[in-house]
């Protein structure tokens, strides 16, 4: 078959291609792209350690962690919600929109950390559910620590132990003569 027979021939038959407006909808199983809900994210960056593709980066800092998605990286495998412990991670079940290069529809969030109870620095974020799910009989002693920022955090830790083996507390200071 010559090239002018086939061009006669597909006169004839219907177009292939689907227009997008008229194309159709995603699969139900369809993976998209990946969405962040702040207020659950604790900036662990498990979700960057098991992506395969890099697609995400997650950079903890003083006061806040930044998370930052790149679909034009992403697999869509899904395997950073499978292993995100708070189900901070969602994924769009909906095709994206399209892009040209790595990086142009990147997306960077921004997870502010709370403030310390007893001092007011920031204090790295917890999941009050992940607390529950990892030590369900845990005291709210316990609780009240995890809001704490890592210095307040270990100085609690050390009176409670002190409390519990009958030392001296943390306010008492014993002058042996030093």
């Amino acid at each position: 078959m010559n090239i002018l027979n086939l061009a006669v021939a597909n006169l004839f038959h219907r177009r292939t291609t689907q227009r997008f407006p008229n194309r159709e909808a995603p699969a139900a199983a369809f993976r998209g792209q990946v969405a962040m809900d702040a207020d659950l994210c604790v900036t662990c960056g498990i979700c960057a350690q098991v992506c395969v593709s890099d697609a995400i980066q997650v950079v903890p800092s003083e006061g806040s962690g930044t998370w930052t998605y790149d679909p034009g990286a992403c697999t869509f495998c899904g395997s950073c919600l499978a292993h995100c412990p708070v189900d901070a991670l969602t994924q769009a079940t909906d095709r994206g929109p399209a892009y040209g290069l790595s990086g142009d529809q990147a997306v960077t969030i921004v997870v502010e950390y709370p403030a310390c109870r007893e001092c007011g620095r920031p204090a790295t974020p917890f999941s009050e559910s992940l607390l529950r799910q990892a030590l369900p009989g845990a005291a709210e002693e316990l609780r009240e620590r995890a809001r704490l920022c890592g210095d307040c955090r270990q100085r609690a830790s050390v009176r409670a132990m002190k409390k519990a083996f009958g030392g001296p507390d943390s306010t008492e200071r014993q002058d042996d003569g030093r």
